[in-house]
């Protein structure tokens, strides 16, 4: 009697840990998705980003999630590129998104040459 009570305890903490699992790890790539949009946005407004008025890397808070997001010219993904990088987090589960950009300083104008999330 005592194993079958044991045994339908450990289900329920199995699943209930294994759905939060999943919405843990969802509100962590939202987190990551919202940094990269976050740092793309920062480069679009300020082509010589990351400078004075643009920080190399801070964090940004969605929902119940955070992002650390490293923004980096030219020396992470080569010339004329700028290269974006959030981490979202949400208690043990992270995301990884990094996103390179091409920036013309002569035209101003910015693309998006690859967003690719990073297995952690």
């Amino acid at each position: 009697m005592v194993e079958l009570g044991l045994a339908g305890a450990f289900l329920i903490y199995y699943l209930s840990n294994s759905l939060y699992g999943t919405r843990l790890s969802e509100t962590a790539l939202v987190a990551a998705q919202a940094g990269i949009e976050d740092g793309i946005l920062k480069v679009v407004l300020d082509k010589s980003c990351p400078n004075v008025n643009c920080p190399a890397s801070y964090t940004i808070t969605a929902g119940s999630g955070s992002a650390d997001v490293v923004i980096c010219k030219e020396s992470c993904s080569g010339a004329g590129t700028t290269q974006v990088t959030s981490t979202g987090q949400a208690l043990t589960r992270k995301h990884k998104i990094v996103a390179v950009l091409n920036v013309n300083n002569t035209t101003g104008l910015v693309t998006k040459e690859s967003v690719t999330e990073i297995p952690l």
